[in-house]
């Protein structure tokens, strides 16, 4: 596969074209039929994505509540429905086509803030990447260095979800609450159909808009301190 990704958009258009190829709507709804008989809080947790959050995450956690008994029955049908939808090539599509899209973006400041360390064995992106682990501790990282940093503010380039360069002027905003009125940032969302195309959107205060501004977080390419002075990484800020 060796095609161009021009937005995260595209990324999703590609994976919904792979979900076609392989019936991946199929493979659910027999998975949710079948596991509906072990678990009924599985198959519930999984009817949607609603966008709050992760898929993986919402996986792991509806997994804790299962016994051993019912986690065991639960991977036979998954290895049974595996076999019969090729699900691993369907895996090894969805992870060549993110890691495309990101390699594309690689010199971005947060692609490289959010890199696993963890190896990565024969390409298959890591469980913590796919959680979306490392784009929560990057955000709230940057809420912490608006915080240091107020009243001055952060420039922040980034890639919307269209593709196209952006630049926001962040500064740290307190909550704010009256009778009839209450200002907080927006509730963190995930983009995405699967956790392969799942970016985390945190919002940061733009004083020039006067609002709050989602943001794919992953994709923010370039960070400058008011004073003008580039952050190259997270340890230059640690440092300080």
């Amino acid at each position: 596969m060796d095609k161009k990704i021009p937005s995260l958009n595209d990324l999703s258009i590609s994976i919904h074209l792979i979900n076609k190829k392989y019936k991946i709507k199929e493979f659910i709804e027999e998975y949710r039929s079948r596991v509906s008989e072990i678990n009924e809080t599985l198959r519930q947790g999984l009817v949607t994505v609603d966008g709050l959050s992760n898929p993986v995450q919402k996986v792991m956690q509806i997994s804790q509540e299962l016994t051993d008994v019912e986690l065991d029955q639960t991977v036979q049908v998954v290895e049974s429905l595996s076999s019969k939808y090729d699900y691993a090539s369907y895996l090894e599509e969805c992870e060549q086509i993110r890691r495309i899209f990101l390699t594309e973006r690689e010199e971005y400041f947060a692609v490289k803030a959010t890199k696993s360390q963890a190896k990565i064995v024969d390409e298959v992106t890591t469980l913590f990447e796919l959680s979306g682990s490392s784009e929560l501790m990057f955000s709230k990282w940057l809420d912490i260095v608006l915080q240091k940093l107020s009243p001055k503010t952060l420039e922040i380039e980034y890639e919307d979800l269209d593709g196209k360069r952006k630049k926001l002027t962040a500064r740290h905003r307190l909550f704010s609450v009256a009778d009839e009125f209450v200002e907080a940032p927006l509730i963190d969302r995930y983009h995405g159909i699967n956790a392969y195309d799942a970016f985390l959107l945190h919002s940061f205060f733009d004083v020039k808009q006067n609002k709050w501004v989602y943001i794919p977080v992953r994709l923010i390419m370039s960070i400058k301190a008011e004073d003008d002075e580039e952050i190259s990484s997270i340890e230059d800020e640690k440092e300080k």
